[in-house]
């Protein structure tokens, strides 16, 4: 089965996930906006943007991080991390983000491969992955340039904002 030859490439295994309450998980997808991918009504891909809760060495407020990267495993490799991963930069520039960053670990060439064609560039900052303290996650890094910068509009789209709870 492919997901026993790439589960190793995730930071989470399913059963501890699984074991989350509820309250976590209501959390965890407040704390960031999510990108779905889909095919018809099935979802093939997800990924979330989210402010690291304090600034840390080398980071700053104003960067985000891709987190929860996932593609089902028949859609990988048919562009659909590409359209993930290029549309969340995007959103980060809007919301005043000056970069985006992610953590890969170490083997995942599929991955890397990924994230270099999308523009990210290693940092060279590595930490212990917390399931398996011999190896390594290293973050990658997309600086948001002049070509995720929009110019601001000239009026509003809407005189009402509109807020989903």
């Amino acid at each position: 089965m492919r997901w026993r030859r790439t589960r190793d490439a995730f930071g989470a295994v399913l059963a501890d996930e699984a074991a989350r309450s509820e309250a976590f998980w209501r959390r965890r997808i407040l704390a960031g906006v999510w990108f779905l991918a889909r095919a018809a009504e099935e979802a093939v891909g997800v990924v979330a943007l989210v402010a690291p809760p304090a600034p840390t060495e080398g980071r700053s407020r104003d960067e985000r991080q891709l987190d929860a990267m996932w593609v089902a495993p028949a859609r990988r490799g048919r562009g659909v991390g590409e359209a993930l991963i290029g549309a969340a930069p995007a959103h980060a520039a809007e919301q005043g983000a000056t970069s985006v960053s992610l953590t890969v670990v170490e083997g995942n060439s599929a991955a890397r491969g990924l994230y270099r064609r999308m523009g990210f560039r290693p940092t060279g900052e590595r930490s212990p992955r917390p399931r398996d303290p011999g190896r390594t996650h290293e973050r990658f890094r997309l600086d948001l340039g002049a070509q995720f910068s929009t110019p601001a509009p000239s009026s509003p789209k809407s005189s009402t904002p509109t807020t989903i709870r």
